[in-house]
């Protein structure tokens, strides 16, 4: 091959792989600060300070310093990072990456109700803008999203999963692509591979480690079910229309909010702890349930024999999502709605006889993850990751979802008001 040809497939391959490794492992770290925070500030020093459990005034002082993090945050240069409603940004560079960074760690340490893909996006694009930058040519600004799905594959845990993500965005971005697909495509895949080697390993060295989204045992389904596939009808509006309702009150909420950021912060920081005291209050639940992104309490979610106290952790949950979404904390939008989905779901299941937990789960996750970002094929992917281990009959279900969800999605788009964005 000559030097001509060399350049393209280095483009194509090469520099995808090492900008892939490096954007996986600065959001592994990133990740892993998150849950280090958490645990510091949640398990070690209340144990520290000989406190018994976490008491209500704990969390609301966390939101509260939550809050005034992100108020620092909006202060320095990049005003920590886009909004949750405005949807995916693959626009981050290395100027803006340190306010967007402390934004969003001071929302999920100490527990906004949003998720952390928008952080590692920006992790990668700013990986991915500085190479482009060094390089300068056309071809390498694809590196810019492939560093981005990199980072973002740490915690979506599944490469072909962040792909298709990654390629449902670029498809519904009103921005028109000249170049072909596979100049799109293969250095995407490239960077996901490489990155992922950061999280499974090779040879004798194991990875590392990252908390993943699992849904624990959803039991055997065999085959599809009328009733379930009935049922899940219920659960996909009842899913969709949350996450929707959210985001509707999460529009107001901004708009309410720029007349005083910061006092919407620390209000909003409030009204997410007093939500958390208040079902651990009557229901029992750990406040892990109502706050934070979801992504480690999903498992309780099948254990939990109480129909109620699911239907109130989904409603409250979507409480406190609409209220940080709303405020100005700063995070990514799935990973709640993954959690809220499912609630739903596994609610349904033992409210309506004779139903079955994983497909209405199924239904569950992929209305909410469809309602929240408008990409139904990402939707059920993500769905049937976490649920096609009970049996592939789930898949149903799941598309069930995934249209209600879009079509939810698409009506209240449709018919908000133009000062609203989600």
């Amino acid at each position: 091959m000559d030097a001509h040809g060399k350049r393209p497939l280095a483009t194509l391959v090469g520099l995808p792989a090492v900008v892939g490794v490096a954007a996986a492992l600065f959001a592994t770290l990133f990740t892993s600060l998150v849950h280090g925070g958490e645990w510091l500030f949640w398990t070690w020093l209340p144990g520290a300070l000989g406190l018994d459990g976490v008491p209500w005034w704990w969390v609301v002082l966390l939101l509260l310093l939550g809050a005034l993090g992100v108020a620092g945050a909006s202060r320095l240069p990049g005003h920590g990072g886009h909004h949750p409603l405005d949807g995916f940004a693959f626009d981050i560079t290395a100027r803006e990456l340190p306010s967007t960074l402390l934004a969003a760690a001071s929302s999920l340490v100490f527990g906004a109700v949003l998720g952390p893909e928008a952080p590692l996006l920006a992790i990668g694009t700013s990986i991915g803008f500085a190479v482009h930058r060094r390089l300068g040519t056309d071809a390498s600004k694809v590196l810019i999203m492939a560093s981005a799905a990199a980072a973002l594959g740490v915690v979506l845990g599944n490469p072909v999963v962040t792909m298709l993500l990654v390629l449902e965005a670029m498809f519904l971005s009103a921005q028109p692509r000249p170049e072909q697909p596979v100049l799109q495509v293969v250095p995407i895949l490239a960077a996901l591979g490489a990155g992922y080697v950061v999280r499974i390993g090779i040879a004798d060295w194991p990875g590392v480690h990252v908390p993943e989204l699992s849904m624990g045992d959803l039991g055997s389904y065999p085959a599809l079910l009328v009733v379930d596939l009935l049922a899940g009808i219920v659960v996909a509006v009842a899913a969709a229309g949350l996450i929707v309702g959210a985001m509707r009150f999460g529009g107001v909420a901004r708009n309410l909010a720029a007349r005083g950021p910061f006092v919407a912060l620390l209000a909003g920081g409030l009204a997410v702890a007093l939500l958390a005291v208040l079902v651990r209050a009557t229901t029992g639940a750990d406040i892990d349930t109502v706050l934070f992104s979801g992504q480690q309490s999903l498992s309780t979610l099948t254990t939990t024999t109480a129909a109620g106290t699911l239907v109130v952790v989904a409603v409250v949950k979507s409480a406190a999502y609409s209220v940080s979404l709303g405020t100005g904390f700063h995070g990514g939008t799935i990973f709640p709605s993954v959690f809220i989905g499912a609630a739903a779901g596994a609610a349904t299941a033992l409210l309506i006889p004779g139903t079955t937990l994983a497909p209405l789960v199924a239904c569950g996750i992929a209305a909410g993850v469809a309602a929240a970002a408008g990409m139904p094929v990402t939707a059920l992917v993500l769905a049937l990751l976490l649920c096609v281990s009970a049996g592939a009959a789930v898949t149903v279900p799941a598309i069930l979802g995934a249209v209600v969800g879009t079509l939810l999605k698409g009506l209240f788009n449709a018919r908000r008001p133009a000062t609203v964005q989600s």
